[in-house]
């Protein structure tokens, strides 16, 4: 039967028979991902094409930037379980035409999903030089490809809210304090996720947010990881703003080795090499571990948001007269006594990287003339995701009421941000006022429409007592 109770794509639900594909037919990988998202093929007794039995209890989280294309899943190998990344192809060679098998990244693929066998079926390899297991789908489908392309192509968004219909029914004001709800609620959680007691532990956790958060979301992670190699004391005990940034950019795995700078302008070939080398002697005496420079993200990202920017501006967080360059906090809770608040704590977190960035983007070539500083859009994300919990913590184990309340007007007059999820309510007629809405419409969303809680939101309890 079927995995996860997802409809096979067939033309006909009582047909017992199976069908090859027809190789006549171009065959969008999309589809590919499709199936194996929604495991859309005879599942029973799976087998690698070297015979070995697949269980696949987790087909893993499709993972729409660079690397594999399937993120954490959980197959059943033989008697092995395995945790890792799964790889799709409409054919095997797909493999090597996007040169996989050179890319570290890759090394974590536990199974090799093709549509269709050809030439290099069965005999793929990790960049480790390590066998990959791999499977055919073509055998199992339960319908012709041209069937299976028109399904594709012609089935329901799976992303629509159930209530989206009737969104107009339901009473403005009632929406209103629903979403006000939930952005109350949202922030909570953030505070709480930052599980901090004391001053000094606040403000590490205040750097290792600040960090993420300008990582976005492609390298939050690493970002996060990064902060946690470099806490706040080992970056105020340097002496030069030179040495935290060669000590960042070291850490991070993104300083060039000299073979890359071979077709560098002497500009850019000497700042590289003068951080490679001020890294060099820090490490003899701090021996931080390195990350690797596949955990960084480049596809898919605009310039300003590309990581050696983005260090390069954390790293200016330290510079004298900076917001990291001492314990942050009294100068935030300064901030939210000023005349103009919102704007004291914008400027608070402020960031300008040496004029190095102003032509670079890269630490292996120059790029056109631009701002390098942190633009207004991204500290007001920091200001979100980073500052106002962690202000709010605060004034929670300061037992400072009017803390608290001089933090929530401060997101209250941030403006909505404009990404995927708040576009989904717009187009409902749901516009965000304020920062604050724009937090409860991700919170309604995350937390209760992907979730199917629609019998515990108000939304959905009043349209099922209409």
């Amino acid at each position: 039967m079927p995995g996860s109770g997802a409809p096979v794509y067939t033309t006909d639900d009582t047909s017992p028979f199976l069908f090859e594909p027809d190789p006549r037919v171009e065959v969008p990988e999309a589809l590919v991902h499709d199936l194996w998202r929604h495991q859309r093929f005879e599942t029973e007794d799976l087998a690698t094409t070297e015979g070995t039995p697949i269980t696949v209890f987790d087909p893993g989280r499709l993972n729409e930037d660079a690397g594999p294309d399937f993120a954490n899943a959980h197959v059943r190998l033989g008697d092995m379980d395995w945790r890792g990344d799964i790889e799709l192809h409409t054919r095997s060679g797909g493999w090597f035409e996007h040169e996989h098998h050179t890319d570290p990244r890759y090394n974590r693929v536990v199974l090799h999903v093709t549509l269709r066998a050809d030439m290099w079926t069965g005999g793929l390899l990790r960049p480790d030089k390590s066998p990959l297991p791999e499977l055919v789908l073509a055998p199992r489908l339960g319908a012709p490809l041209r069937s299976l392309l028109r399904a594709f192509h012609t089935r329901p968004d799976e992303d629509a809210l159930p209530c989206a219909p009737r969104w107009d029914e339901v009473p403005e004001p009632l929406i209103r304090d629903w979403i006000a709800t939930l952005a109350t609620e949202r922030l909570r959680e953030k505070t709480h996720r930052l599980e901090a007691n004391s001053d000094s532990s606040l403000e590490t956790a205040l750097h290792e947010r600040l960090y993420a958060g300008l990582g976005y979301a492609k390298n939050d992670e690493p970002m996060s990881t990064l902060a946690t190699r470099l806490p706040p004391a080992l970056l105020r005990s340097l002496d030069t703003p030179r040495e935290r940034e060669a000590l960042h950019f070291g850490v991070a795995g993104l300083l060039p080795a000299p073979g890359d700078l071979l077709e560098a302008d002497r500009e850019t070939a000497d700042y590289a090499m003068a951080l490679r080398d001020r890294f060099r002697r820090l490490q003899v005496r701090l021996d931080l571990p390195v990350m690797e420079e596949t955990n960084w993200t480049f596809f898919r990202l605009r310039p300003n948001n590309f990581p050696p920017l983005r260090i390069a501006q954390a790293a200016a967080w330290y510079d004298d007269g900076h917001l990291l360059s001492e314990p942050p906090l009294p100068r935030l809770r300064s901030a939210l006594h000023d005349d103009a608040p919102t704007e004291a704590l914008r400027d608070a977190l402020a960031a300008t990287p040496p004029p190095f960035w102003q032509t670079h983007y890269h630490l292996t070539k120059p790029a056109s003339e631009h701002d390098p500083s942190l633009g207004a859009s991204r500290r007001d994300t920091l200001l979100i995701n980073a500052v106002v919990p962690t202000l709010l913590l605060d004034a929670d184990l300061r037992d400072d009421d009017s803390q608290a309340r001089a933090t929530r007007e401060v997101i209250r007059s941030l403006p909505p941000s404009s990404d995927a999820v708040v576009r989904r309510f717009e187009d409902l007629g749901a516009e965000p006022q304020s920062a604050y809405e724009a937090q409860g419409l991700h919170h309604l969303y995350r937390a209760y429409c992907t979730e199917g809680r629609c019998l515990d939101c108000a939304i959905g309890q009043h349209l099922l007592d209409v």
